[in-house]
């Protein structure tokens, strides 16, 4: 058995990478509300990093208030969104009958 030279796995690892580039640009793209997401799970990530310190039991309350408070602030915008676009969508349809007169 054979194992792959580590110029081969550098090699495949960076293809894998390349495909898993690909397919979040195209989920971004079809859903542009992941990338708020994104954004919001990263800047609880730096506050988690800023408020923790070194000390690893410090500000473990604050840090779940934080992350909680950016859940409901995602679920909240999602569903904005969401609702916005049906509200759109359902305002399009003609309701009119063509020959009711």
């Amino acid at each position: 058995m054979d194992f792959p030279t580590p110029e081969q796995m550098e090699k495949h690892m960076t293809t894998l990478q390349n495909r898993a580039r690909v397919a979040c640009a195209g989920l971004l793209l079809l859903f542009p509300e992941i990338a708020v997401g994104l954004l919001l799970f990263d800047a609880a990530k730096s506050v988690r990093v800023r408020v923790g310190g070194s000390d690893p039991e410090r500000g473990d309350a604050i840090q779940w208030v934080i992350v909680t408070a950016i859940g409901a602030a995602i679920a909240v915008t999602v569903g904005a969104i969401i609702f916005n676009k049906l509200e759109g969508k359902a305002n399009d349809i003609d309701v009119t009958t063509p020959g009711a007169r």
